[in-house]
Parts: C-alpha cells; sequence; structure tokens
C-alpha cells in the first residue's frame, strides 16, 4: 500500500506546466520592466536580472539599491517596495490606483507602464497636489542667508519661498535636463 496520492505522471505533467508557466511569466515580466527602465532612462537589459531589476525598481522609487538587504527581513523589503511603486507611479504621473495594481497584478502594472501611453515625467510632477509656484523667489532682507522664508511663511504666499524642484532619483533616474529660465 505505497501508492502515492498522485501519479507520477502527473507529477512530471504539473512540474512541466509549472515551470513553462514561470518561464511565461519571467519573459513577460522582463519585457514590460525593459520597457518601463527605457521609459525612465535606465538601460532595458537591466529588467532581465532579477535581482538588478528589483535594485533598479528602488532606485527609481527613491531609495538605495543597498535596500535589497532588506529581503533578508521580507515584510520590510514589501513595504519600502510598496512605497518604491508608488513613487515610480507618481513619476508617471499616475496615482494611488496604479499602486495597488502594482502590489496585487505586477505583471499587469508592469505592462501597462511599460507597454502604454504613460510617460516619465520625473519627480518634480506629481499625480495630484499643489501645483508649484513659478514666480520667481522674492528678494529682501527677510529672507536668511540660505534663501529660506522668514519663520511662519505659507509656502506659496506672497512673501514666501517658491517650491523647490525636486530631482530624480541618483543614479538611475535618467534626470532630464532642468528646463531652461526660472523656477
Amino acid at each position: 500500500m505505497n501508492s502515492p496520492a498522485i501519479d507520477p505522471s502527473a507529477q512530471v505533467a504539473l512540474g512541466l506546466t509549472s515551470l513553462a508557466v514561470a518561464i511565461v511569466l519571467y519573459v513577460w515580466v522582463g519585457l514590460a520592466l525593459s520597457r518601463v527602465f527605457r521609459k525612465s532612462g535606465v538601460e532595458g537589459w537591466k529588467a532581465w536580472v532579477p535581482v538588478l531589476n528589483t535594485i533598479v525598481l528602488l532606485q527609481l522609487g527613491g531609495f538605495s539599491g543597498w535596500l535589497i538587504l532588506l529581503a533578508f527581513i521580507p515584510p520590510a523589503l514589501l513595504v519600502v517596495e510598496i512605497i518604491a511603486y508608488h513613487r515610480i507611479n507618481l513619476s508617471f504621473g499616475h496615482g494611488g490606483g496604479m499602486t495597488v495594481l502594482a502590489v496585487l497584478l505586477f505583471p499587469v502594472w508592469a505592462s501597462v507602464l511599460g507597454f502604454g501611453a504613460s510617460r516619465w515625467v520625473g519627480r518634480e510632477t506629481t499625480a495630484a497636489g499643489p501645483v508649484r509656484s513659478s514666480a520667481p523667489a522674492p528678494t529682501g532682507a527677510a529672507w536668511d542667508a540660505a534663501g529660506q522664508a522668514p519663520r511662519g511663511a505659507a509656502p506659496g504666499a506672497p512673501g514666501s519661498a517658491p517650491y523647490r524642484s525636486v530631482t530624480p532619483p541618483p543614479a538611475y533616474g535618467g534626470a532630464r535636463p532642468a528646463p531652461a529660465g526660472p523656477r
């Protein structure tokens, strides 16, 4: 009575089917992430290297690539990846719904960003929220040497400092040249 619960030929078929599905998912995610990386100014081949693609995603989200070491503490890496996905979505001009899609259906999220009409707008532009002031910074005695507004001044209010621009993530952001003229 040593009969296995599943027929050996069924086990082989299940194993080969699982392998085929894993290969299809790997190719799908690799193609989609390579398009996302190219849109954001990173070489597309980096999407095909399993650990490197996570490092690049962290860097596009504004984190250090060394945070990949949080893989030894899985819940911590997941939290950092979710924040990175959200920041990447903001850089593509999307909001929180795309972050939910990234967490629940990563290949679909990568496909939407990579193959869709989304384009990298950088960290300077967010999907929602206040629009930065484009007025030149006022000068005067009320400003300190570091260019800070007087204490208690609301950002964007007359006599206060305009919002400072946010730079793209270092190293892998594919930083676009700053627009000419005052911000």
